[in-house]
């Protein structure tokens, strides 16, 4: 089991990893733990020339551990003249270990979406970590199969304005008001809610929790908050809830996942076309058609999705679906008429 001491949090624990992976895969003919100590991002500011190691060391140790536990596998070689002188054993990560599985075949958008990931998480903020690391081999006179590695920076992002607030209150357990507009009417109201847990369904987020409006479990999607997330306080004290016990969470969430399967829609797609790309997956392979059929938690949300592909999608069923999709055409010519 991966360790848990506060000095694998000190820089930040994936980070260090990060840098030990790309460091190992850069220096084909591997390094001695030395040379990975006085250059990788994580063990460089610690380590004491001339000095004891000995703590920096058992935590290079527990990180060749942890990467093994998550499938990169750190190969380790004793020069035959040293006979059994592990000081100066050398470690590597072999570039092949990180092929693609042979046999294995993407379809389109599972591509799309690894090239999209990929976007997202390169040139971040550990590309510098990680240069600098590198710059430091070079000094040493190692050299590497290629001249750059790829930054990346593990982060999600969200373009919910109230998403940042609403996650540092479920973790804090803070109960919070916000005004929703209400989809049928557009009526905006102020929910008062203690919110247990975020979820992404069909690319849309949303919260659920505890309705202190409503005495119920209710979600909310966060595209339909109108206003900046409030804390309730209560004098001059932040009021807090105690979560439910994760039976009642887990029930709240399977009614809703009942409630998607019990909403259908059928589809009619354009063979090609983008729509197509985005709903590959879903799409029933045992189907000569280009019919789709797809679960759907809230009407309202899958009727703007589906206005984005124009008209790529034809709704079959509900009917009340492809009024929705209609009435937003119609309103978007209405404006720019």
């Amino acid at each position: 089991m991966a360790s848990k001491d506060p000095d694998d949090f000190a820089l930040g624990k994936p980070e260090r990893l990060f840098n030990l992976t790309c460091t190992l895969l850069y220096a084909s003919e591997g390094l001695t733990k030395k040379q990975i100590l006085q250059t990788v991002r994580g063990y460089d500011d610690e380590y004491k020339h001339g000095g004891d190691n000995s703590t920096l060391e058992r935590k290079f140790e527990r990180d060749k551990e942890s990467l093994r536990e998550i499938g990169i596998r750190i190969e380790t070689e004793i020069p035959k003249h040293e006979d059994e002188n592990n000081q100066v054993s050398t470690y590597r990560i072999k570039r092949e270990g990180f092929s693609w599985p042979k046999n294995v075949k993407l379809t389109p958008k599972q591509l799309a979406l690894l090239n999209l990931a990929a976007e997202a998480w390169a040139g971040g903020s550990l590309s510098t970590d990680a240069s600098r690391g590198i710059t430091k081999l070079r000094a040493l006179g190692v050299v590497g199969q290629s001249s750059d590695i790829i930054g990346i920076s593990p982060k999600i992002h969200t373009f919910e304005p109230s998403f940042k607030d609403i996650d540092f209150a479920i973790a804090e357990s803070q109960v919070i008001q916000f005004d929703y507009r209400i989809p049928k009417t557009g009526e905006i109201q102020t929910r008062t809610l203690q919110p247990w847990l975020m979820r992404q369904i069909a690319g849309a987020w949303l919260v659920l929790g505890f309705d202190e409006m409503r005495e119920a479990p209710r979600n909310f999607m966060l595209r339909r908050i109108v206003s900046k997330v409030r804390t309730v306080t209560e004098g001059r004290e932040l009021r807090l809830f105690s979560a439910p016990e994760q039976s009642v969470i887990d029930a709240a969430v399977l009614e809703l996942d009942e409630h998607a399967r019990s909403q259908e829609a059928v589809l009619k797609i354009t063979p090609g076309s983008e729509a197509w790309f985005r709903y590959e997956l879903d799409l029933n392979p045992s189907r000569k058609d280009d019919s789709l059929r797809l679960n759907y938690h809230d009407l309202f949300v899958l009727a703007e999705q589906l206005r984005e592909y124009a008209d790529q999608i034809e709704v079959i069923e509900p009917k009340e679906l492809a009024v929705l999709v209609q009435e937003g055409f119609r309103k978007v010519a209405d404006l720019h008429g």
